[in-house]
């Protein structure tokens, strides 16, 4: 299983949420579609890295680098 930190992709590339390493922040996550199991995909980042746009349970988000950097994908061909 080749695991990647959500903060490494690149745009394009999509992959499943795999884990979440922010138990306190994993509410407000859970809420905006990123769920242990999703398949979650970087549609856009911005010019300085921070923030990313991710396609995930039906909704676009937006997160902070930070936010992406606890969240870990398997990724999908």
């Amino acid at each position: 299983m080749d695991l990647k930190r959500l903060s490494e992709l690149e745009a394009s590339e999509r992959g499943r949420l795999t884990r979440i390493d922010a138990p306190e922040g994993m509410l407000a996550l859970m809420e905006m579609g990123c769920t242990v199991g999703e398949d979650i995909e970087v549609r856009h980042i911005a010019p300085l890295g921070d923030p990313l746009a991710v396609s995930a349970g039906g909704n676009v988000v937006t997160l902070r680098k930070e936010q992406a950097q606890l969240m870990w994908v398997e990724l999908l061909s």
